[in-house]
């Protein structure tokens, strides 16, 4: 049994997947870092030209929400949700500018509590 689990612990630490995978994560983590920098300020800018103008920025909405999309596919692939790699390596993704097309439900649901756990007195 322990030998079967070092044969696995030696396998696993040897497999150049796994360290190809650990490099793209450390440059995608760095990317990540600065996409979230570039959406902040998307955000401030659009609330400048709010305050300023009183309307929304076309531009800024198309590029926050392919900033958002971009960052949301970084984390999936950070946190092995997925194992596909977002840009450069990836497509950018497509922003899609109807309303009905978004989808708005849960990615992961979880159960509604119907009562506080008892505690044991």
């Amino acid at each position: 049994m322990k030998e079967n689990l070092r044969e696995q612990l030696r396998e696993n630490l040897l497999s150049g997947s796994t360290w190809l995978r650990v490099f793209f994560m450390l440059v995608y983590g760095i990317v990540c870092y600065f996409a979230i920098i570039v959406a902040i300020l998307v955000i401030l800018f659009q609330f400048g030209v709010m305050l300023l103008s009183g309307k929304l920025n076309e531009h800024l909405l198309t590029l926050g929400q392919s900033l958002s999309l971009y960052i949301h596919q970084l984390f999936n692939y950070l946190t092995y949700i997925s194992d596909e790699k977002p840009f450069p390596i990836g497509s950018w993704p497509v922003v899609n500018n109807s309303e009905d097309e978004y989808d708005t439900s849960p990615v992961v649901s979880f159960p509604k509590e119907s009562e506080p756990p008892q505690k044991n007195e």
